[in-house]
């Protein structure tokens, strides 16, 4: 809990100020990678089935931000 009350404050003040460097349409996507991440954790840690949905999600989401950056 410790560790998520000092890094979430410190990624919302990154998203800032990535908003100022870069457009909107390629940071809104690259946030969106966290969902990513907590699939993949939630069905390795958690044990949880249907692996293979959540994977191909997890690829469509990462294929989107990609796209989006190019």
């Amino acid at each position: 809990a410790l560790v998520v009350g000092i890094f979430s404050p410190v990624s919302y003040v990154l998203v800032l100020y990535a908003l100022q460097v870069a457009p909107l349409s390629h940071v809104a996507p690259a946030r969106e990678v966290s969902m990513l991440f907590a699939a993949l954790l939630g069905g390795h840690l958690l044990g949880e089935k249907d692996r293979g949905p959540r994977i191909a999600g997890a690829v469509l989401i990462a294929a989107g931000v990609m796209a989006l950056g190019w």
